[in-house]
């Protein structure tokens, strides 16, 4: 039986709490970028600082490995320590593998020395998290949330044709800003009322400059198309996008300029998201 008219086009009521309504929860998507993931730490910092609650985690290559080591426990403060002199040589080898320009087998040891004693696997983790890669065969996007952390990351961050990409159970991954760079998807799916995005390729320049080198060519391709391709950032609540298009996707030298970036973008839309998620202002 066809309801009446009326009834189909009767709107959803106006919700009014009487006491305190129920907090949102809170995700963040952190997206890819290569070096620039290090402005993630500087968004996590200035979050932390003005208590805005962050309750579960999707991130995907850079942004996995900024995302799992906070999820981890590790802390903004020792991210920065992590990320000043760092070498892509400590988490990678010129061993000329047949898959990628450079061999990627340093990065799970590189990551759990970062870890430390906090949790390795998926289960001990503060928060919810996923790393996000793609099964380059079957052109799946794949959410990884449980296993050991340090693959996870790895598969996430192994950007196709540099890095080598990683065989996780019966699958060959590699960075999953193939298929989604920034995954507000899989954030909501992970329990996220509202979500913050932190994109690292911003409109215009890709690259920050013209590329010198083989390397620099397919990075800078790579993620012209990952740019190109599926975006989610009109989805997420609130997007922060770090001012770093100048900066090339290698260059890990210019980490205090990527630290400042990033705390700046997040600085500048605190008021809203207090306003968003019903947060009391701080004197």
């Amino acid at each position: 039986m066809t309801p009446p008219k009326s009834y189909v086009r009767n709107r959803t009521p106006q919700l009014v709490w009487e006491g305190t309504p129920p907090r949102q929860r809170v995700g963040l998507a952190l997206g890819g970028g290569a070096a620039r993931g290090i402005a993630h730490i500087g968004v996590l910092e200035v979050l932390e600082e003005n208590n805005i609650p962050i309750d579960c985690i999707a991130g995907t290559s850079a942004g996995s490995i900024a995302g799992g080591m906070y999820a981890a426990g590790v802390t903004p403060a020792e991210m920065r320590e992590i990320v000043h002199g760092l070498s892509w040589l400590e988490v990678a080898s010129l061993s000329l593998p047949k898959l990628g320009l450079l061999n990627f087998d340093r990065m799970i040891p590189w990551v759990e020395e970062c870890l430390g004693d906090r949790p390795r696997t998926f289960d001990g983790l503060r928060l919810p998290f996923a790393a996000v890669a793609a099964d380059i065969i079957t052109g799946e996007l794949v959410a990884i949330s449980d296993g050991r952390l340090a693959e996870a990351l790895r598969a996430s961050s192994s950007v196709p044709g540099i890095f080598t990409p990683m065989r996780f159970r019966n699958r060959l991954l590699v960075d999953g800003g193939v298929l989604n760079n920034l995954p507000v998807s899989v954030a909501r799916r992970l329990g996220a009322d509202y979500v913050i995005a932190v994109d690292l390729l911003p409109p215009g320049i890709v690259g920050g400059k013209e590329p010198s080198n083989v390397m620099d060519l397919t990075v800078t391709a790579l993620y012209m198309l990952m740019r190109a391709t599926h975006n989610e950032g009109p989805t997420a609540d609130q997007v922060i996008m770090p001012a770093i298009g100048h900066i090339a996707l290698n260059d890990l030298s210019r980490a205090d300029e990527l630290l400042a970036a990033g705390r700046a973008a997040a600085e500048a839309v605190i008021p809203r998201l207090r306003e968003e998620l019903n947060l009391a202002a701080e004197d």
